[in-house]
């Protein structure tokens, strides 16, 4: 969600599906700067009241570490002024979800009890009115159920389990699109077979139903990849990539060494479908879950695990969860000049050349048919040299590169596909760099941080650029229906004391608005940006 492009530079560019615009339908309203406690925070929930006021939860961390301060909560009218606020203090404890319903603030807590030797699930419920909280118990499960993360070495050997455990050892929690079922997923130790157990409450906290359910393969050859809950009655989709032959290797013996397996799980029944990927690689794929149908969907290779060729899209019965159609759509042509220009770009596509490096970061379905996907090539580099003194150093940098972005119908033709080229790397704090996407109205929205000056490529093409934490400015990539796009700078470092962080920005749905957060140091505002 970052890097946006000054109008001054580009006001006369004029390129192929590329140019300024002025995107009225984007209104910006900030709050007032405030002083926070801690130098360093994460905005990581909202929701908002019936009169335009909004709740955000913001988690708060030390300066060096990224230790975890603890949370505060907070109340904005609709004018974006401060009503009420609450601080948590950290005690081991993490807040998982949020919601609001008949005036009462509902955040989802997890906390590792030590002294019992559990995880506790807690209800904090807080008052709009006066802010004022009262904690209760959900339901609690042993830690020694529940796969935890150990580290060891034996001399310069070290091992630990951390490729057996499929997610957050303390549970996953997912809210339904309408805030109406809480799911609570965990992975259960059992090295024989891959196990899980689910809790699914509804908005009152009343348990609906739980289930264990397990895949007849040892754990370490089943890697979990999502879940989602369907709004209608709580059904939960799993799921999880099994290889055979007792091998993690990606192919043997000349064939795809592992398939798909989704799960549907409900109070009634369980059901589960598997499904190949032919003969390509498929990493991982996204499952999303609508009225409108399951699907899933992710990047292929047609190489190796690491690379990538194209978008691939299965599309399930919701009742019977078989799959109903498959598709894989090599990069278009367009895709690849938009990242290496037009001679080069048209080369590599003739000769099928594959990507490294591609990082899922939004998946969206419209009441149009339609789905959006965005992605960013993300890596990570280490760079090793002698220092003065004559010992040695270590330098890791983390690079935010290109943003990704396709759309497509529910049958799995590619409606568009385009790069944005961006370059962004940082050896320190990353929390403004990357970039958010969200989708209204049949356009998508990217949302990104960068320099003035925007990078002049070959073949009328342009690169954003990464600025210094004090000169960037908030940017907006408006894609329309047919992939053409257009930018401007949203929030400009001249006309801000304070630098939006757009990588964390929350969407509301119910006010259709992005909310992001901004800080230099202590100081603190909050940008909402209404569609």
């Amino acid at each position: 969600m970052k890097t946006f492009f000054k109008l001054s530079i580009i006001v006369c560019l004029l390129l192929t599906g590329l140019q300024v615009s002025s995107q009225e339908s984007l209104k910006v309203t900030k709050s007032a700067i405030f002083k926070d406690k801690n130098t360093n925070s994460e905005l990581v929930f909202s929701e908002n009241d019936e009169d335009g006021g909004i709740v955000l939860l913001r988690r708060l961390y030390s300066a060096l570490g990224r230790k975890s301060r603890g949370y505060v909560l907070e109340y904005y009218n609709k004018e974006l002024k401060l009503v009420h606020q609450k601080d948590f203090e950290d005690n081991d404890n993490v807040f998982k979800e949020m919601f609001l319903k008949d005036g009462m603030i509902n955040i989802i807590e997890c906390v590792v009890n030590r002294k019992e030797k559990t995880i506790d699930y807690n209800s904090v419920k807080v008052s709009l009115n006066d802010f004022k909280s009262t904690t209760e118990n959900i339901f609690s499960i042993g830690r020694d159920k529940v796969k935890t993360p150990f580290v060891g070495a034996i001399g310069f050997f070290v091992f630990s389990n951390f490729s057996k455990i499929d997610h957050d050892p303390s549970g996953e929690v997912q809210l339904s699109a309408n805030k109406e079922f809480i799911v609570f997923n965990f992975d259960l130790k059992n090295d024989d077979k891959e196990t899980h157990k689910v809790f699914v409450y509804n908005s009152n906290l009343n348990l609906v139903y739980e289930r264990e359910f397990s895949q007849d393969i040892k754990d370490k050859y089943f890697v979990y990849n999502s879940f989602t809950v369907d709004d209608k009655d709580g059904s939960v989709f799993f799921l999880g990539k099994s290889y055979k032959n007792e091998s993690l290797r990606e192919k043997k013996d000349g064939e795809i060494n592992y398939f798909y397996k989704l799960y549907k799980i409900n109070s009634k029944d369980i059901k589960s479908v598997t499904f190949g990927t032919e003969d390509s690689y498929v990493g991982s794929l996204e499952i999303l879950a609508s009225e409108k149908g399951v699907f899933c969907v992710g990047a292929y290779s047609e190489k190796d695990s690491d690379d990538y060729r194209g978008i691939v899209y299965y599309k399930l019965n919701p009742e019977t969860i078989q799959v109903e159609k498959s598709k894989f759509n090599p990069f278009t042509e367009q895709f690849m000049i938009d990242k290496y220009g037009e001679k080069k770009g048209k080369r590599k596509s003739d000769k099928k050349k594959e990507l490294p490096f591609m990082t899922y970061k939004g998946f969206f379905i419209t009441d149009n048919n339609e789905i959006y996907f965005s992605a960013e090539e993300q890596y990570i580099t280490s760079h090793t040299y002698s220092t003065p003194n004559g010992g040695m150093t270590t330098s890791t940098v983390y690079h935010f590169n290109d943003i990704y972005s396709c759309k497509m119908d529910f049958e799995g033709n590619l409606i568009w596909m385009r790069t944005i080229n961006k370059g962004q790397g940082t050896s320190g704090i990353i929390d403004y760099l990357s970039f958010s996407s969200i989708v209204n109205d049949g356009k998508m929205y990217l949302f990104l941080n960068g320099d003035d000056d925007i990078k002049k490529l070959k073949d009328n093409r342009i690169s954003f650029k990464q600025a210094k934490i004090k000169k960037m400015n908030l940017y907006v990539i408006e894609v329309d229906k047919n992939g053409d796009f257009t930018y401007k700078i949203l929030i400009s470092d001249k006309d801000s004391k304070v630098t939006f962080k757009p990588r964390d920005a929350v969407y509301n749905p119910n006010t259709n608005s992005i909310l992001i957060e901004g800080n230099k140091g202590r100081d603190k505002q909050i940008a909402k940006i209404q569609f």
